[in-house]
């Protein structure tokens, strides 16, 4: 028994004691007063307080017990736990005691393994030795394979690097021999058009001779001309059929191939010059623009057709208003005339307008950004006949930003050295030149004019020079500004500004 039940055990008896002194002393008390509580008899009544105060001392006792002493309260409320845990212990521990035994042969038996396998790990540390010696021989290889390995790294990189180009260079070269494949078709098509157009003079030429004798020497000219043209044709018909069978080795010609190309597209313009010599005064001259219509990115196929008929009405009124009219059959006065391509199995195939029209639309499409498609007059056209055009395809970038400055120049605003030829000159060369080199894609309107790229009013030039006859100094920096963010098809809007010479 510990120190503490012994305690517990004697303040047991302390309690008791006093208990039953405290009892017999209130008996005695109750019985002499001869008290009674709800009608009960005296004798009952002292019996009564006697047992409750004996109860109520028990009480207070064991609470008294359990507050103060914590053995006492752990006995108490755990009693009955602490012996059933005191067994499970007991048993858990004679468990151990034999898991421990066994614990303790086996840690012999290990032992006598250890021993056992340090032997083996001397002799393993033995062979260790040997084959780290063949180990560093290995690497000792192993660092010379990859020095190898990484030269012939190197020689491939520059293999891929030659590869790369040689591709980029087989592509460009695609590109040229397509692009130079066009423009065969369009030099074919110009062929039989001059072909038609020089049976048609032969006619005209004889008809006139008997009216006037002064053709005469025309005529014969004509005749020799036709004669040089025919040559020129059967020398581009014998080249085209070269180009056909040369294909495979267009890689090593290109170059070759795109002055021939300059000699024959310069060849075919003299011949277009020539071939529509006319009675009749002249409409719509090679090179004009009809009509120009942009097409914002991401326009939907039913949209860019619209477009597209859009521009072909827009050509066909101005063709109209120059005085050109639609060919019998026709609709419009401004046509895309059928092309001929020569195949690469040898076959001709004719492409119509409705075709052209439907690769033009798959381009647009295709480009995912804005495009301007512009319509240009392929060839002469007399008053009275249809113009040939071509839909030409240019990207409708951003040229100029909002107030951006376009070019300036220094003015000298003395009467005598008249400023507003000075102002005039300006625009035509410097401005015009900065423009179109920046992007902004002239229009020509009439040919043998300079093509334009904006508009300025006279109010805006009135403006100007009374803003420089104003300026107090003789010289006067003029700057030429864009009014409004210009795009490459839009047409170049100027506002002006004048500063003191000398100042930014």
């Amino acid at each position: 028994m510990t120190p503490t039940m012994l305690m517990i055990f004697a303040l047991l008896v302390v309690f008791g004691g006093a208990l039953a002194y405290a009892g017999d002393w209130l008996g005695r008390r109750l019985g002499k007063q001869r008290l009674s509580l709800f009608g009960i008899r005296p004798r009952h009544t002292a019996t009564l307080i006697t047992t409750l105060t004996g109860c109520l001392t028990v009480a207070i006792t064991v609470v008294g017990m359990t507050l103060v002493n914590e053995s006492f309260r752990a006995w108490i409320t755990r009693g009955d736990r602490i012996l059933v845990e005191l067994r499970e212990n007991e048993a858990r521990l004679k468990e151990l005691q034999a898991r421990n035994t066994a614990l303790q042969q086996t840690n012999d038996t290990l032992q006598r393994e250890g021993t056992r396998l340090g032997d083996e790990l001397k002799a393993l540390e033995r062979e260790y030795q040997a084959r780290l010696q063949q180990v560093q021989q290995l690497e000792a290889q192993l660092g010379q394979a990859r020095e190898q390995l990484r030269e012939n790294r190197q020689l491939l990189r520059l293999a891929q690097a030659r590869l790369q180009q040689a591709r980029q260079a087989r592509e460009a070269l695609q590109a040229q021999i397509r692009a130079v494949r066009v423009q065969i078709a369009a030099l074919e098509r110009q062929q039989a058009q001059l072909r038609a157009q020089n049976d048609e003079f032969a006619e005209q030429g004889a008809a006139l001779a008997s009216e006037n004798a002064k053709l005469d020497g025309e005529n014969r000219r004509l005749q020799s001309q036709n004669a040089q043209l025919a040559e020129q044709n059967r020398q581009l018909t014998q080249t085209n059929e070269q180009l056909e069978l040369q294909n495979t080795y267009l890689l090593e010609r290109a170059a070759a191939l795109r002055l021939q190309l300059e000699e024959l597209e310069r060849a075919s313009r003299e011949l277009a010059q020539l071939a529509n010599i006319r009675l009749s005064p002249i409409a719509v001259q090679l090179g004009e623009e009809l009509g120009r219509v942009v097409f914002p990115a991401g326009w939907s196929e039913v949209r860019v057709r619209q477009g597209l008929q859009d521009l072909l009405t827009l050509a066909d009124r101005t063709a109209r208003a120059r005085g050109a009219a639609p060919a019998a059959g026709q609709a419009r006065a401004a046509f895309i005339p059928d092309k001929r391509v020569r195949l690469v199995s040898g076959e001709q195939a004719e492409i119509t307008e409705s075709e052209s029209l439907e690769a033009i639309q798959q381009n647009i499409r295709a480009s995912g950004e804005s495009v301007v498609v512009i319509a240009t007059a392929l060839m002469n056209a007399a008053q009275g006949e249809p113009v040939p055009i071509e839909l030409r395809l240019y990207r409708n970038r951003k040229v100029f930003d909002e107030g951006e400055e376009i070019a300036r120049i220094t003015l000298d605003c003395r009467p005598q050295s008249r400023p507003l030829e000075q102002v005039l000159r300006f625009l035509q060369t410097d401005v015009r030149s900065r423009a179109v080199e920046a992007g902004i894609l002239p229009r020509q309107e009439q040919a043998g004019a300079p093509p334009t790229v904006g508009e300025t009013s006279p109010e805006t030039l009135v403006e100007l020079m009374e803003r420089v006859r104003q300026c107090r100094s003789e010289r006067v920096a003029l700057i030429a500004r864009a009014a409004k963010t210009t795009y490459a098809a839009d047409t170049l809007t100027l506002r002006f500004e004048a500063l003191p010479a000398g100042k930014s």
